[in-house]
C-alpha cells in the first residue's frame, strides 16, 4: 500500500492512508483518495475507487474489501474494456465482484460513450479463469426466402476436462432445432468431440424443391465424432465419423456443415499406428456414404468400402557399406498391405467388386560410387498384387511387375556472401540507418502490427529501441545458396506378368472403372490414367527422364540471447529454402518408329515456386506434347503494407477431367478501425460464379469490440450474418484484431 500520509492505530490494527493511495495485489491494483484497512482481518474500505485488473476495469464512489477475492462497490462503473471505459460500460447503485469469478450489478444502466441506453434491473458478467456454466452470447441469422433465425447457446462446464454446449434454434420458416456439442480431454494428447444439428423442418421434403412449407415436417440431422487416442509415443489411433439422414443436409446448412466435411464421403474412418525404430504398422477402416448420388435419403450401395486395410513399412536395412567403387552402400527394405474390398449391392456387377488384395513390394537400393560431383545409383522394385474374390465360382488373380530405377546425377553448389553477426560502434551508425535497419528487422509485417500494442497496460508508451542502451549495434548477415543437380533417369520394367482370373485381369487391363484403387494398374499402363496423380508420372516402361534441379537456400544466424560471459554455439543457424525451380522431360526408347516426334516425348514437368518476406508463389505445369493437353496450378499470395491479394487457379484440359476453376480473394485495411474482405470462386468452364463472400469489420480504437458483417453468395441461395466480438480480455480478440492478415475471416 501507497499514499501520502499514513496512520496506524496499534489498538484496533487499523491502518489509514490518505492522498494518491495505490495498493498493490497479485490480482489487480487498486486506486483511491483514502483507505481505512484492518490488518487483522484484511477488510477495507475505499474512497474513490478504481480497480485496474488485465480484464476489466471498475470505478466506484464507494469499495468495500470483504476478503482477499470479493468486494462490494457502491455507485460503480463496470467494463471489459482496458483502454477505453468510455466506450461502453453498466453502471451500477451496487455491484458485488468476485476476482475470477463473475461480477453481480444491482439496478444497471448500460451506457455508450457515456449516453445512458438502457436500465437492466440485475446482470451477471463473467470475469473467470476458468469456465462456467451459463448463456452465451445468442446467434442471429437470416437467409433469402426464410426469415431470420435465433440460436441461443447454453454452455455447461461440466467439470475441467469435458463440457457441453447446447443451442436450441428457431429457424423462421423451417422451424425449431439446435445443437449439441460435447467436448472431453481424457490426457493432453488424447480427446474426444461429438457435434450434431438437428432440425424439425417445415420447408423439406425428399426429392422437391420447395421454397414454403410443405405441409408436413421431415426431421433432419447432421452429425460428427471424432476422438484421438494417443496411448503411447509408439503407438495412436484415430476415428472419425460424420452422418446425415438426407445428403441435402449440406445444401441447407453450409456455414454449419462446411467446417466438418472434408470430402465428399460421409460415414466411419479410422486408423490405428504402431511405429518402431525398424518398422511401422498400420491398420484403417473406412464404411463410407457417397454424396454423389441422385437420392437424398438412400445409401449408395454400389460404393466400394474399404474394410479393412493392413500396412506395414520397413526402414531401409544397410546390408554392405564401404569406400569400395561400384560397392559402396546396398540396403534392402519391404512395403505392403493388405485390402478387404466389399460392396453391399445386391444386383449383378458388371466387375467384380469383393475381393481381397495381398500387395508386396520388396526394394533394393544399390549406391555405386561418388566421383566428385558425380554420383551413380540404382533401385529395384518386385511390385506384385496378389486377389481372392469372395464368389466361390472365381479363380484367384494375381500381376507383378520389376522395375528398375537407375540415377546418374551431377551436382554443383554456389554460395553467396557470408552468415554472420556483427556488432557495429553505434558511433559509426547514423540516426538515418538506425530507422532503416529497423525496418529491415520488421519487413513482412504490416504498419497495424508495428503501432498498436498487445501490452495489458492502460496508455500507450513510445516506442523503445534497444540499440539506443548499449554502445554498439548487432546486425545479422545471411548468405545464400543455389544448388543445381543434372539427373539422367532410366526407368525400366524388367518382366511383367498377369495370371489367374481372365475376367478380371481382362477387365483391369482395358477399364479403369475395374480398379479398387491405382494399385490394381498394370505398371506399364499407370500413367494413361485420367487421375493427375497418375497421368503426371514417368512411364516407367522404357524410358530416360532428365531432370534439371534448382533450390535455392538462405542461411542466417539463429536469434540468441547469450550469456554474460558470451559462450554459445558458434555453429548456430536456421536454413529457409526461398525458391525452387525443377524441370523435367521424358523420352521414350520404346517408341523409336513413331512418325511424330512429339510421341516419343512424354509430359514436360515444371515446377517452380519462391516464398520472400511478403510474396508466396508457386506454379506446376504439365504439358503433354502429342496431345497438346496441360494440366496447370498456381497459387499466389502478396501481402502489401495495407493490402493481402491471394489466387488460386487449376486447369486441365484432358476431356475426362475437364477442369478450369479460379479462386481469388483480399483484404484490405485502410484505416486502423475499417477492414474488408472478399474471396470469389469461380468455373471458367461452366462460366459461373460458385460462391462469392464479402466481409466487413469494424473495429474502433477504444479496442473494446469488434464488428463483423458478411455477404455469402452461392449457387444455392444468398445470405447475410453480423457479429460482434467484445473484448473480454481473451488472446482470441487481440489476435483477430491486431493479426488482421493472419486470420481467416472468409
Amino acid at each position: 500500500m501507497y499514499g501520502e500520509l499514513a496512520s496506524l492505530n496499534q489498538e484496533n490494527m487499523m491502518v489509514k492512508i490518505e492522498g494518491n493511495v495505490r495498493i498493490i495485489t497479485q490480482m489487480m491494483t487498486l486506486y483511491g483518495s483514502r483507505v481505512d484497512y484492518n490488518i487483522t482481518t484484511g477488510a477495507a474500505h475505499i474512497k474513490n475507487a478504481r480497480i485496474l485488473t488485465s480484464e476489466f476495469n471498475l470505478v466506484a464512489n464507494e469499495l468495500i474489501r470483504v476478503s482477499e477475492d470479493e468486494y462490494v462497490a457502491k455507485e460503480a462503473e463496470f467494463t471489459t474494456c482496458k483502454d477505453c471505459a468510455e466506450s461502453w460500460s453498466i453502471y451500477g447503485k451496487t455491484i458485488r465482484l468476485r476476482v475470477g469469478k463473475y461480477v453481480q450489478i444491482n439496478h444497471g444502466l448500460y451506457k455508450i460513450k457515456g449516453v445512458n441506453v438502457i436500465y437492466i434491473p440485475y446482470i451477471v458478467l463473467p470475469i473467470l479463469t476458468k469456465r462456467k456454466t451459463g448463456l452465451l452470447v445468442p446467434n442471429i441469422s437470416s437467409r433469402s426466402g426464410e426469415g431470420l433465425a435465433f440460436a441461443q447457446p447454453v454452455f455447461w462446464a461440466i467439470d475441467d476436462h469435458k463440457d457441453a454446449t447446447i443451442t436450441p434454434t428457431f429457424w423462421a420458416k423451417r422451424g425449431y432445432g439446435g445443437d449439441v456439442q460435447y467436448r472431453q480431454r481424457f490426457s493432453e494428447m488424447t480427446w474426444a468431440e461429438f457435434n450434431t444439428r438437428l432440425v424439425d423442418d417445415k420447408i423439406y421434403q425428399p426429392g422437391q424443391d420447395n421454397k414454403g412449407e410443405s405441409g408436413e415436417t421431415f426431421f433432419r440431422y447432421f452429425g460428427e465424432f471424432e476422438s484421438h487416442q494417443f496411448w503411447s509415443p509408439d503407438l495412436n489411433s484415430h476415428v472419425r465419423y460424420t452422418g446425415l439422414r438426407d445428403l441435402d443436409m449440406i445444401r441447407d446448412n453450409p456455414q454449419y456443415t462446411d467446417l466438418k466435411t472434408i470430402s465428399s464421403d460421409f460415414g466411419l474412418n479410422g486408423f490405428l499406428n504402431w511405429r518402431q525404430d525398424l518398422f511401422s504398422l498400420n491398420a484403417e477402416a473406412d464404411y463410407l456414404r457417397n454424396e454423389l448420388f441422385d437420392d437424398s435419403v438412400k445409401f449408395d450401395r454400389s460404393y466400394v468400402q474399404t474394410m479393412p486395410r493392413l500396412s506395414f513399412n520397413t526402414t531401409p536395412y544397410s546390408i554392405l557399406q564401404s569406400r569400395t567403387p561400384m560397392f559402396q552402400h546396398i540396403a534392402a527394405g519391404a512395403d505392403g498391405s493388405f485390402s478387404r474390398f466389399r460392396q453391399v449391392r445386391d444386383d449383378e456387377n458388371v466387375f467384380l467388386r469383393n475381393a481381397d488384395r495381398l500387395s508386396v513390394q520388396p526394394y533394393v537400393m544399390w549406391h555405386l560410387f561418388n566421383w566428385g560431383p558425380v554420383s551413380l545409383k540404382t533401385r529395384y522394385t518386385f511390385d506384385q498384387q496378389a486377389y481372392r474374390f469372395d464368389d466361390p465360382s472365381q479363380p484367384m488373380a494375381g500381376k507383378n511387375a520389376g522395375l528398375m530405377k537407375t540415377e546418374i546425377g551431377f551436382s554443383m553448389d554456389r554460395i553467396f556472401g557470408l552468415a554472420y553477426e556483427e556488432k557495429i560502434p553505434l558511433k559509426y551508425v547514423s540516426e538515418e540507418q538506425l530507422k532503416k535497419l529497423r525496418e529491415r528487422r520488421e519487413q513482412g509485417l504490416s504498419p497495424i502490427q508495428k503501432t498498436e500494442k498487445k501490452s495489458r497496460l492502460v496508455g500507450e508508451l513510445p516506442e523503445f529501441e534497444p540499440a539506443y542502451t548499449k554502445d554498439y549495434l548487432v546486425q545479422n548477415r545471411s548468405s545464400y545458396r543455389h544448388s543445381q543437380d543434372f539427373k539422367f533417369i532410366h526407368h525400366f520394367i524388367t518382366s511383367q506378368n498377369e495370371y489367374g482370373n481372365k475376367k478380371f485381369i481382362g477387365d483391369i487391363r482395358t477399364n479403369q472403372a475395374a480398379f479398387f484403387d491405382y494399385e490394381d494398374s498394370l505398371r506399364s499402363q499407370e500413367y494413361l490414367f485420367g487421375a493427375s496423380a497418375t497421368r503426371t508420372i514417368i512411364p516407367p516402361e522404357n524410358t530416360v527422364e532428365f531432370q534439371w534441379n534448382n533450390t535455392l537456400t538462405r542461411k542466417s544466424p539463429k536469434v540468441f540471447n547469450y550469456l554474460d560471459d558470451d559462450k554459445y554455439l558458434r555453429d548456430n543457424f536456421t536454413y529457409t529454402k526461398i525458391g525452387y525451380f525443377n524441370v523435367s522431360q521424358g523420352y521414350l526408347l520404346n517408341e523409336q518408329d513413331a512418325e511424330d516426334f512429339r510421341q516419343k516425348l512424354t509430359r514436360l514437368a515444371i515446377l517452380t515456386g519462391y516464398t520472400g518476406g511478403r510474396w508466396s508463389l508457386n506454379l506446376s505445369e504439365y504439358y503433354f506434347h502429342y496431345a497438346n493437353e496441360n494440366i496447370f496450378n498456381m497459387n499466389l499470395t502478396r501481402r502489401f503494407e495495407y493490402l493481402n491479394v491471394f489466387a488460386n487457379y487449376n486447369y486441365n484440359s484432358f476431356d475426362s477431367a475437364k477442369l478450369n476453376t479460379l479462386n481469388f480473394g483480399g483484404q484490405i485495411r485502410p484505416t486502423d478501425t475499417l477492414g474488408l474482405a472478399m474471396v470469389k470462386d469461380i468455373d471458367l468452364e461452366a462460366q459461373k460464379d460458385i460462391r462469392t463472400v464479402y466481409s466487413m469489420d469494424i473495429m474502433p480504437h477504444n479496442n473494446c469490440w469488434i464488428f463483423n458483417l458478411n455477404y455469402r453468395q452461392s449457387l444455392v441461395d444468398n445470405r447475410y450474418s453480423f457479429n460482434i466480438l467484445f473484448n473480454f480480455g481473451d488472446d482470441n480478440f487481440d489476435r483477430y484484431r491486431n493479426d488482421y492478415f493472419g486470420v481467416k475471416r472468409l
